[in-house]
């Protein structure tokens, strides 16, 4: 295989919003999104970890496909913990996802890697400026 046909493969850390504010179709198409990160990463060995976080980290696993994901939460709302979590990881992500409704605090600083918010649903608030934004819509 000549080189220039190979892509170096990312280590991706997903955080999923599981607060209340989440519902039943929030939830629904942040596993759509779970799915199309792991299409596009691969779903050999352990590239994919998805966080399920509302104000306090409760999942934290390795998936290969959406059904492994366990979504635990229903509290309040900080992805700044499930961030923070994703950096403390023995395998340190390169890029951060937090899918999300937008209602959180936001950290302060920018972190060592890149950070992604998918933000679910019709009018939520911004994320910090050195956040890349991507708005989802429900189906």
């Amino acid at each position: 295989m000549l080189p220039g046909l190979r892509r170096p493969l990312s280590r991706v850390a997903i955080v999923v919003d599981t607060s209340g504010s989440m519902g039943e179709a929030e939830l629904n198409a942040a596993l759509s999104e779970v799915t199309g990160v792991l299409r596009e990463v691969g779903i050999r060995g352990n590239r994919v970890t998805v966080l399920a976080c509302d104000a306090d980290v409760h999942t934290v696993a390795g998936v290969t496909k959406a059904a492994d994901v366990e979504l635990k939460g229903g509290g309040g709302t900080d992805m700044r913990v499930g961030i923070e979590a994703a950096l403390a990881a023995p395998d340190r992500p390169q890029v951060i996802t937090v899918l999300t409704d937008g209602y959180t605090p936001w950290p302060d600083e920018m972190p060592s890697c890149r950070v992604i918010a998918g933000l679910i649903g019709g009018a939520p608030s911004a994320p910090p400026a050195w956040i890349e934004a991507v708005h989802i819509t429900r189906q």
